[in-house]
């Protein structure tokens, strides 16, 4: 790669393994350096443990209050939540460019733009599934006077965990259902991102009713204590954590969603349409630096397209720039970010070396000589198999190993065998084709012609299989996870119904003759009349007898 496409300013000469063993937590703070050039950042302190049941209490509280508002108001307050935090938009900028390496564009079109929209989109999605009965069909014959609805009603107290990658994004799916449903909220965001968290919870608690969304600050001791007190959960992160978490939502029988990470394949088949083409699988290979659950991470060509496509995609990926981007400079200064923390460019270096060693062929990238801080080139391997670690492990960085395929049925194949499934895509010429191979992968959402975008949109849900856990966000069903149904039940009679206490004979002719009618027998259902007389037997066996 070119000092041009790249870019970088002084270099950081800094110990990769002893940035990425640093405990993050030290004598109650959480220590950290930026991304963009391993500057010491501010301690933030950890909320101690035997504080958090305290803080799970404080939004208990508050909770039926807000339920209370109504759906009008909560949405009313929400959209000014959410209209706060667009007009401070330069502030979580900033914070996110400072904690998570994250360039201004970046930020901008994929995180900060985010919160008034997302609320709208669930406002608009909600409303009928939390403010409509669902009225139930009770036989009007059989059961007279009576009715019956369903309604949704909050679970209470959610505790919401989430992770690194998008220190303002990974709020919205979960947080905005949560509330619009009634619940208050408990968020513990990464012990990576925690200014962005706080600054989240900041601008929440300006326009929400006091206690209604709390912060706790800290690690798994946090995060695990947290599970301890709440009525629902969300957790987004490592499958080994949210095997853990969901173990424990088991025993304490509370809801949990749970989404662990993927590792999306993509095809391409020999009528892709290669420059736009190029463009999608560019996009989402390294969109957030590959940093992203949803990220294409496994690139599957036929070989009749494979040398036009891999070319092209070579040619583009090495004119890309490399971050950090920064003051004095225009937030189009760079395309990549730097990764968020030391811990995941390890990963993506061992991977790397991994593929190298085991045949692949770099066609661009592969070293961060000259770059600064934590930042990473975009990395194309050609020729890869699925004997390399970066074909089966989650890499969650600006690389792509590409595999060559004879035909659909060796893409479908490979890209299937996987122990994750959250996102895969299919691009083609023909797009109905493009969709009956999608439909053959194993992975909750399928794409023609595009991938993930469907995370940033409310009505689609966002589930997998596999390792990816079956948690699902955004959709009228995540609100499984938020709200409970409750049956409420009407009777307008006023005289007792002919099956109650106490037994006599009347009550088992009716029986018996109900019994004859359901087998098509009407001439022997004379007995049922004995409904109409046992009401006035029920009552006077009830009625006091010094009356």
């Amino acid at each position: 790669m070119s000092d041009a496409a790249t870019a970088p300013t002084a270099a950081a000469t800094f110990d990769l393994d002893a940035l990425a063993d640093a405990p993050r937590i030290v004598n109650g703070e959480i220590r950290g350096v930026s991304p963009i050039d391993l500057h010491e950042l501010q301690p933030v302190p950890v909320t101690p443990v035997a504080q958090i049941a305290a803080v799970v209490e404080t939004a208990r509280k508050a909770q039926p209050e807000w339920e209370r508002l109504g759906f009008a108001e909560r949405a009313r307050l929400m959209k000014q939540m959410g209209k706060r935090m667009l007009e401070r938009r330069a502030e979580i900028l900033e914070i996110m460019r400072e904690e998570a390496g994250k360039l201004g564009i970046e930020g901008l079109m994929s995180e900060a733009l985010g919160p008034l929209d997302f609320v709208k989109g669930w406002i608009k999605l909600a409303k009928p599934v939390l403010t409509k009965r669902e009225k139930l069909g009770i036989p009007k014959l059989a059961f007279p006077g009576k009715s019956a609805y369903i309604e949704r009603v909050p679970r209470g107290v959610v505790g919401i965990i989430t992770p690194w990658n998008y220190p303002l994004g990974v709020f919205f799916k979960p947080v905005m259902p949560a509330l619009l449903s009634g619940n208050a909220v408990v968020v513990k965001p990464s012990e990576y991102t925690p200014r962005a968290g706080a600054w989240f919870v900041e601008q929440a608690q300006a326009v929400l009713p006091a206690g209604v969304i709390q912060l706790v600050q800290g690690g798994g001791e946090q995060g695990a204590e947290l599970i301890e007190h709440v009525d629902a959960a969300t957790f987004t992160g490592s499958v080994a954590t949210g095997k853990k978490i969901g173990a424990r939502c088991g025993e304490r029988l509370i809801p949990v969603s749970l989404e662990l990470g993927g590792k999306d394949a993509a095809i391409v088949l020999e009528d892709a349409e290669v420059t736009r083409t190029a463009a999608g699988i560019t996009n989402w290979a390294l969109h957030n630096v590959g940093q992203n659950c949803g990220a294409i991470e496994r690139l599957y060509v036929l070989d009749a397209k494979a040398d036009e496509f891999v070319a092209l995609l070579k040619d583009a990926w090495s004119r890309l720039r490399v971050g950090p981007d920064g003051p004095g400079k225009p937030l189009t200064a760079c395309d990549v970010s730097p990764l968020c923390n030391a811990m995941q460019l390890r990963i993506v270096e061992e991977h790397i070396a991994d593929a190298l060693e085991k045949g692949a062929t770099l066609l661009t990238g592969g070293t961060r000589e000259g770059m600064q801080g934590l930042a990473y080139p975009p990395t194309l391997l050609d020729h890869c198999t699925h004997e390399m670690r970066i074909m089966k492990e989650e890499t969650f960085g600006p690389v792509l190993p590409i595999v060559r395929v004879a035909d659909v049925d060796e893409a479908v194949r490979l890209a299937n065998d996987s122990n994750y499934g959250l996102n895969a895509s299919v691009w083609s010429g023909d797009v109905s084709r493009g969709e009956a191979v999608a439909k053959r992968l194993e992975a909750g959402t399928v794409y023609v012609n595009n991938h993930a975008i469907s995370g940033a949109l409310a009505p689609c849900p966002w589930t997998g299989v596999k390792d990816s856990g079956p948690g699902v966000a955004n959709s009228k069903y995540a609100l499984e996870t938020f709200t409970r149904l409750r049956t409420v039940f009407r009777d307008k009679n006023k005289k007792p119904d002919p099956f109650w206490y106490p037994y006599d004979e009347d009550l088992q002719k009716m029986g018996e003759s109900i019994a004859e009618i359901q087998l098509g027998k009407l001439g022997k259902a004379l007995g049922a009349a004995k409904a109409l007389s046992r009401p006035k037997a029920i009552t006077a066996f009830f009625r006091r007898k010094d009356s």
